[in-house]
C-alpha cells in the first residue's frame, strides 16, 4: 500500500482506539443512570440524528476537497472532547453534556466516515480498492479492540472525565499524523448548483441503481437482525449475564476480535468470493448467532456468540464497501453512501424504538429472540420468491 494510505489509515486506527474508550464509557454510564428502555431510546435518538445528518449533509461533503474536511472533522472531535472534559470537570452536571456529546459527535462521525470514504478513492487504485478496505476494515477493529480493551479497564478506576480527556489526546495525534496528506483541486470544476438539486440527485441515481436497492433492502433487514445487540447490550451484559462494566466489555470485544479475523481472512480472498452471494451468508449468520445471544444466560456462550456475530458482520461491510466506490460516479460518492447510511440509520431508529418498548413487556432475551428469528424467517421468504423463473429472467437483465 502506498504512504499516504498508511499515514491514513495509522491515523484513522489511532482516533478509533480513544473513541471507543468513550464508547465503553458514555454507553455503560447511561445504562447505570437510566432504565433499559431509556438506554434504547438514547441509541434510537442517535440513530436518528445519523439519519438527520446523513440525508442533509452529502452535497456538502461532496462539494468540500475531502482531504481538507478530513483533517477539520478530526479537529473539531479534538476541541469537542475538550470542551466537554472542561464542563464536566467545573460542574456536577454528567448525564446531559454526555448527551450532547453523543448528539455532536454522531453528526461529526456522519462527516468523517463519509469523507474518508472518498479519501481512500484518491490514494488508492481502483483494482486494490477491496485488499484495502479489508485492511482500513481490520485496522479499525483493531483499533475498536484497543480501546475497549482500555475504556473497560479504565470506567472502573477513572472518571467519565479523565477518559474524555484521553479521547481529545489520541484524536489530537490522529490530526497531526493526516498532514502528509495534501489536499489537491479538482481536476474538472462541478456546474453551480443548488443544494436541494444536488440532494436530490444522489436520491435520485440511488434509486435508479438496482444493485445498490437491493443491497439496502437487505442491509436493513441485517439490521433488524441485530437490533438487540446494537441497542441492548448494556443492559443484556448487566441484567441477563449478572456481568458488571468487564463483562459488557468482553462482549464488545468479542464482536471486535471476530470482525478482524474475517477482515485478515478476507484480505486474503477478496479476488476469489462473490460480493453477493456474502452478502446473503452474511445475513443469515448474522440473525443465528443474534438468536444463539438470545438463549444463553452464561458469559462463555454469550463470548461465542459475539465473536461470530463479529465475523459475520464483516462479510457484509467490506463487500459493500468495494462495490460502492466502484461503481458510483466521485462527484456523487458523499451524497450516494449518505443517502445509503441515511435509510439505514432511520430504520435503525424505528427498530430501536421499537425495541426499547418490548422491554417494557418482555424480558432481554425474548426481545433477542423476537428480532433475529423473525428476521431469518423475513430472509427465507425473501430468497425462496427470487428462485421463482420470473425473478431469475430479471436478476440476469440487471447483472
Amino acid at each position: 500500500m502506498p504512504r499516504l494510505f498508511r499515514y491514513f489509515y495509522i491515523s484513522d486506527l489511532i482516533a478509533i482506539v480513544g473513541a471507543s474508550i468513550s464508547y465503553i464509557a458514555i454507553y455503560w454510564t447511561c445504562a447505570k443512570l437510566l432504565s433499559p428502555a431509556a438506554v434504547s431510546l438514547v441509541i434510537g435518538a442517535v440513530f436518528v440524528i445519523r439519519f438527520v445528518s446523513s440525508s442533509l449533509l452529502g452535497p456538502w461533503i461532496d462539494r468540500i476537497e475531502p482531504i481538507r474536511l478530513l483533517k477539520t472533522t478530526v479537529l473539531v472531535r479534538c476541541l469537542l472532547l475538550t470542551a466537554v472534559w472542561f464542563i464536566l470537570a467545573q460542574t456536577d452536571a454528567l448525564l446531559l453534556p454526555l448527551l450532547c456529546l453523543l448528539a455532536v459527535q454522531t453528526v461529526l462521525q456522519v462527516v468523517g466516515g463519509n469523507t474518508a470514504f472518498k479519501v481512500v478513492t484518491r490514494i488508492v487504485v481502483s483494482e486494490r480498492l477491496p485488499v484495502a478496505n479489508a485492511y482500513l476494515s481490520t485496522l479499525d477493529r483493531i483499533g475498536t479492540l484497543a480501546g475497549l480493551l482500555a475504556g473497560g479497564l479504565l470506567i472502573t478506576g477513572f472518571s467519565i472525565t479523565m477518559i474524555l480527556a484521553m479521547e481529545a489526546v489520541l484524536h489530537l495525534v490522529a490530526w497531526f499524523l493526516l498532514f502528509p496528506l495534501r489536499s489537491t483541486e479538482e481536476a474538472e470544476r462541478k456546474p453551480k448548483m443548488t443544494y436541494w438539486t444536488d440532494l436530490r440527485e444522489g436520491f435520485s441515481y440511488l434509486a435508479r441503481d438496482t444493485r445498490l436497492i437491493r443491497i439496502l433492502v437487505f442491509g436493513i433487514l441485517a439490521n433488524w437482525m441485530i437490533t438487540p445487540v446494537n441497542a441492548l447490550l448494556a443492559p443484556f451484559a448487566k441484567d441477563v449475564i449478572r456481568g458488571g462494566a468487564n463483562t459488557f466489555s468482553l462482549l464488545e470485544l468479542a464482536l471486535v476480535i471476530g470482525g478482524i479475523g474475517m477482515s485478515l481472512l478476507y484480505a486474503k480472498l477478496a479476488s476469489r468470493i462473490d460480493l453477493m452471494q456474502m452478502f446473503y451468508l452474511s445475513m443469515v449468520l448474522q440473525g443465528s448467532f443474534t438468536l444463539l445471544i438470545g438463549l444463553t444466560t452464561t458469559l462463555p456462550l454469550a463470548f461465542s456468540g459475539m465473536l461470530l456475530l463479529g465475523m459475520a458482520l464483516s462479510l457484509f461491510g467490506i463487500p459493500f464497501s468495494t462495490l460502492l466506490q466502484q461503481t458510483t460516479p466521485d462527484a456523487l460518492l458523499g451524497r450516494i453512501r449518505s443517502a445509503m447510511v441515511a435509510a439505514s440509520t432511520f430504520s435503525s431508529a424505528l427498530f430501536f424504538g421499537l425495541s426499547a418498548y418490548l422491554t417494557t413487556v418482555f424480558a432481554i432475551d425474548t426481545v433477542f429472540l423476537f428480532f433475529s428469528g423473525s428476521g431469518l424467517l423475513i430472509l427465507l421468504i425473501l430468497r425462496l420468491q427470487r428462485k421463482t423463473p420470473a425473478a431469475e429472467v430479471r436478476r440476469d437483465e440487471v447483472g
